[in-house]
């Protein structure tokens, strides 16, 4: 009801008593304490700092003693109202440009209040619930914390809920990747929080807070995860030193590479250590075994390559991240960014070097590799030449070689067989005069005789490549094979075998004979094996007619796709049997093209090394060749040169792109 104040009765004010006046002059005044003359005015408790959501307030000089009860509960408030703040602090990401952009413009135009931050309205909910503040330094650093931690965990739990919601997708890479390492997140929002509150509490500027926040999230985050891997090592410490770890651990390496078809048997010893190491950690993290990245990690290991998280996973997503981190970092100013563009440097200088160590560092040129390889191969026909002519000379100096053979039979056996097989005429005019000469009575028919005959159209046949020809001087040279040797007294007009030294005629049989024309056989026999070799091999063929190029010798008779891999590999036996160190040239020269290949004519410490190039050159020299200079190490280091090409240049791309490789 309205008051009506003429009718209000007012009290009426009493004067005080006169106040007793005080003598200044009478006065003593105490020295002022030493503690109060250096009062700096503008302490941090009345200044406002970066990211602090609590007013300034002068706190009292002495906490008020409480028992540990009250503490007790004074201190589940405090953390109540760190969480609620924290929470609402992690929520302004979304509802701060909200009400920004939309409500905070629509309620200035409507003339109404706008509201409040969505952390000042979680803070005015603790005042009303009655929650206690924070007092003193110590509590306004921890409450910083604290509120960090509950924002940092939010978060990331908020993330991974989206992550699980949407559909596979930018959005949802994001989201993961948000969530990713809950703990470390707190951890490393924990050091944020102490470190900003602490430099505020220090009287710093807002830019060192934001420098000291990011310092401190850095510090905790590699704390959060160093106490991780702690935990985690210790657990799969445990699992190893369990009965029959060691022995599961090894069955389970071995059945995951083989799946990944690698040998466990065939990984040297060195990098099987190295990948019980890994594979060790990853189950002590509760991980499995994953085949292919156990792979990837032992070709790494053996290129002595550093790998990433994309290059072993080949996930689109992750090697897109990896490749624009790297080319951020490497046009950034900070080294301490220069991380991943430094590690896809050495492991372009890695391959190169693995090359190297194949040979491919200390090969000579071409033609002077080709020089090597044509002067072992001639040196090996030397010595062919050199036995066979050994071998002749026993024959020529051995005393039956005057045995005569039985001219009538030979020369009717030749003309059945030629008859037969109605190629008579194909026979050269020169081997036809032969046979009139020695069913006449001509020549003396003796094993030295035939010998030459048949050194004779062993040259005719392989000098023509006239089918028949070479079939009628065979039929002849089967017939003068059979033919039988004749006693002494029963020699027609090629009688006269006689001992070598001697001028009377020998009386035995026809062992000297016989003896004479193994003699000749051997020698022969030796001869035709070392042609049969000339003709086999073409590289060996071209130094036995002279008709070698030394300067592309390696490159027609090994490295071409024309030199087929059963002639190579005739031709690596003689280069071993003849000299080994020009096998090691060759071995070298093929490593050097591979080199060649991959980062052209550029020197090691410019050259970029092509997966696509390598891999070209290794596809055209085949797994037959490869095994015929090199030994099954090797070419497991040469294969894995080619597929750690592949896993550190594969290209950048969106995500529905299929991979590539550079």
């Amino acid at each position: 009801m309205p008051i009506d104040p003429n009718q209000v009765t007012w009290d009426e004010a009493k004067t005080p008593s006169a106040a007793p006046k005080i003598d200044i002059g009478s006065v003593q005044w105490d020295a002022p304490a030493a503690s109060q003359q250096a009062i700096n005015p503008a302490t941090p408790d009345t200044t406002r700092s970066l990211g602090s959501t609590h007013p300034a307030t002068t706190p009292p000089q002495d906490n008020p003693s409480r028992g540990f009860g009250p503490e007790l509960a004074r201190q589940v408030g405090l953390t109540a109202r760190y969480g609620m703040e924290g929470l609402g602090q992690a929520a302004e990401i979304i509802t701060e440009p909200v009400r920004n952009l939309v409500t905070g413009p629509a309620m200035r135009a409507m003339g109404l209040p706008e509201g409040k931050p969505m952390g000042k309205t979680m803070e005015g909910v603790a005042d009303t619930m009655g929650l206690p503040r924070p007092e003193g330094d110590t509590e306004r650093v921890v409450g910083e914390a604290a509120r960090f931690m509950a924002g940092g965990a939010g978060m990331a739990g908020a993330a991974g809920k989206v992550a699980q919601a949407v559909r596979p997708g930018p959005l949802q890479a994001a989201a993961q990747l948000l969530a990713a390492a809950p703990g470390v997140q707190v951890a490393g929002a924990a050091g944020a929080g102490a470190a900003t509150g602490l430099s505020r509490e220090a009287g710093g500027s807002e830019g060192m807070q934001m420098a000291a926040g990011l310092a401190g999230s850095l510090v905790g985050g590699v704390a959060g995860n160093r106490m991780a891997q702690v935990a985690q090592g210790g657990a799969g410490l445990a699992s190893r030193l369990a009965p029959g770890g060691a022995q599961a651990l090894e069955q389970q390496l071995e059945q995951a590479l083989g799946r990944a078809g690698v040998n466990w048997q065939d990984v040297p010893e060195g990098i099987r250590q190295s990948l019980r190491a890994q594979a060790s950690q990853a189950m002590g993290q509760g991980d499995g075994l994953d085949a292919g990245a156990l792979s990837r990690l032992a070709d790494f290991e053996r290129v002595g390559a550093t790998p990433t998280r994309g290059t072993l996973t080949l996930d689109p997503v992750q090697i897109t991240r990896e490749q624009n981190l790297a080319r951020m970092g490497a046009n950034a100013t900070d080294s301490g960014l220069h991380g991943l563009a430094r590690i896809q440097n050495e492991n372009n200088s890695a391959l190169i070097a693995s090359m190297n160590r194949l040979g491919a560092g200390a090969a000579d040129d071409a033609t002077t590799v080709g020089e090597r390889a044509m002067g072992a191969l001639q040196r090996g026909l030397d010595a062919d030449k050199a036995g066979i002519d050994a071998l002749y000379s026993q024959a020529r100096d051995s005393a039956g070689r005057s045995f005569a053979l039985d001219g009538r039979t030979f020369t009717t056996q030749a003309s059945k067989l030629l008859d037969d097989a109605l190629v008579g005429g194909a026979l050269p005019p020169a081997v036809s005069q032969h046979l009139n000469r020695i069913a006449q009575g001509e020549v003396p028919f003796t094993v030295d005789y035939a010998e030459q005959l048949k050194t004779a159209m062993g040259k005719l046949q392989r000098a023509t490549g006239d089918g028949q020809t070479r079939m009628a001087l065979g039929l002849v040279r089967q017939a003068l094979d059979d033919t039988p040797l004749m006693e002494l007294g029963q020699a027609g007009p090629a009688a006269g075998a006689r001992a070598i030294g001697g001028s009377q005629a020998y009386a035995g049989g026809v062992e000297l004979g016989e003896q004479a024309r193994e003699a000749f056989n051997r020698a022969r026999l030796a001869n035709a094996d070392m042609m049969r070799r000339v003709e086999r091999i073409p590289g060996l063929k071209a130094v036995y007619e002279g008709k070698a190029a030394p300067d592309d010798f390696v490159q027609q008779y090994v490295i071409s796709r024309s030199a087929k891999a059963l002639q190579t590999a005739d031709l690596a036996a003689e280069l071993r049997r003849s000299d080994p160190q020009a096998l090691e040239a060759v071995r070298g020269s093929i490593a050097a093209h591979l080199k060649t290949a991959a980062i052209g004519a550029a020197a090691d410490e410019t050259g970029k090394f092509s997966a696509s190039g390598y891999n070209r050159a290794l596809m055209a020299l085949g797994s037959r060749k490869l095994s015929q200079f090199f030994d099954k190490d090797e070419i497991a280091q040469i294969r894995a040169v080619g597929r750690v090409a592949q896993y550190t240049t594969v290209k950048r791309r969106a995500i529905n792109e299929p991979l590539t490789m550079q």
